[in-house]
C-alpha cells in the first residue's frame, strides 16, 4: 500500500493501487479496473503518472459491490449506493456525522427506489434467514468432521433422498 497525504486529524491515510485493491477483495484487476471505467469505484487520487490509488474505505466499497451484485442489485443501484456510502463518510471509512442531504448527488426519487430494494433485500434475507440455519445445522450434524462433496440431486437416490428428508 502506498502512504498518501495526511488526513484531516493528521492520521496518516494509506492508500492501494489497483492491483493491491483486487488483491485484498479477492477479485481480478480487471474486476476493479472495469467497475473504475463504470464509475462504480472511482479512485480517490491519481498520480502525475495516472496511477490509480484508492483509500481504504474503497475496499469495503469494492466488497460491497461485489456482495450486491451476487444479490441481484442492477448496476446503477450499485452506483448509486456507492455514491450515498461516500457522501456519507470519510475516506477512511468513518461516518461522517456532519453529512447533509445537499452532499448527496441523488434525488429524492432515486433514493426511494433504492430504500425500496434494500428494503426488499433485506426482508428476503430475514425470510430466509431460518431456513439458511436450519440446513447448515442439518449439514453440519450430519457431516461434521470432514470434507463434503457437492452432489446434485440428481446423484441422489430417490429412495434415499425421501428417508434423509424424513429425518430432519
Amino acid at each position: 500500500m502506498t502512504s498518501g497525504p495526511e488526513h484531516s486529524q493528521a492520521t496518516p491515510v494509506t492508500y492501494y493501487t489497483t492491483a493491491e485493491l483486487a488483491r485484498a477483495a479477492g477479485v481480478t484487476r480487471r474486476t476493479v479496473m472495469h467497475y473504475a471505467e463504470l464509475q462504480l469505484l472511482t479512485p480517490d487520487q491519481i498520480t502525475v503518472s495516472g496511477r490509480s490509488l484508492y483509500a481504504p474505505y474503497s475496499l469495503r466499497l469494492l466488497r460491497d459491490l461485489i456482495d450486491l451484485r451476487a444479490l441481484g442489485l442492477p448496476l446503477e443501484e450499485a452506483r448509486d449506493m456507492v455514491i450515498l456510502r461516500r457522501a456519507t463518510h470519510n475516506v477512511d471509512g468513518t461516518y461522517r456525522r456532519d453529512w447533509r442531504r445537499e452532499d448527496v448527488p441523488l434525488d429524492d426519487a432515486r433514493l426511494r427506489a433504492l430504500h425500496a430494494r434494500l428494503r426488499m433485500l433485506h426482508d428476503a434475507y430475514d425470510r430466509q434467514a431460518e431456513n439458511l440455519a436450519r440446513f447448515d445445522r442439518w449439514l453440519t450434524k450430519r457431516f461434521t468432521g470432514g470434507d463434503v462433496p457437492a452432489i446434485s440431486p440428481v446423484d441422489v437416490p430417490p429412495d434415499e433422498a425421501q428417508s434423509n428428508a424424513s429425518r430432519d
